[in-house]
């Protein structure tokens, strides 16, 4: 129980220390010449630069049966992504996710690529980071592909919905943890 409060404490800080503000400018309009763009600009970019945040879930399955006195749990886990977005083609994705079954924590940083379209895009990245494995497994470095496919919502293209394929893979032994989930998300 004190591992999920911990969790629970972890995600709170996370999401405080999110960015949750975005400089806001209303639209402006162009004078002159088109391609001038004389003023704030009357241009819209659907993908563009910014700041998201996301909260995913789903079911997890662990590869190996999970080490004994490790926590047990169903087959889910929660986390939470943190993106900045380089364009709409390109973003710096920051994941932590708890696996309740064998109560892995996963933390992940790496980029993520997206096919151009709209509403519908299609993603590919590959994340390194930290997986721990409890009850003498320990902290293991580890890689993390990951495929899907998101949705834009809205008038103003903020809310963002998606589905995801991702398997933890520890350097070392441990198991891979298949991950398969949704995610919600805003972008600022």
């Amino acid at each position: 129980m004190k591992r999920h409060a911990r969790l629970c404490g972890a995600l709170a800080l996370l999401a405080a220390a999110a960015p949750l503000t975005a400089g806001a400018q209303e639209r402006g309009r162009t004078d002159g010449p088109e391609e001038s763009e004389y003023g704030k600009g009357g241009y819209d970019d659907p993908g563009g630069r910014g700041v998201s945040l996301q909260l995913d879930w789903g079911a997890a399955v662990n590869s190996v049966e999970s080490p004994r006195g490790a926590p047990e749990g169903p087959p889910l886990y929660v986390g939470a992504t943190l993106s900045l977005w380089g364009d709409d083609w390109f973003q710096l994705d920051m994941s932590g996710a708890y696996v309740f079954d064998g109560g892995r924590f996963i933390g992940m940083v790496g980029p993520r690529f997206r096919t151009w379209g709209w509403p519908v895009v299609f993603t590919a990245g590959l994340k390194a980071g930290a997986i721990v494995i409890p009850e003498g497994e320990g902290l293991r470095f580890g890689i993390e592909p990951n495929v899907g496919a998101e949705f834009f919502l809205g008038d103003e293209n903020h809310i963002l919905l998606g589905l995801n394929y991702m398997p933890d893979i520890p350097i070392g032994g441990g198991g891979v943890t298949h991950r398969m989930g949704m995610s919600v998300g805003y972008k600022f």
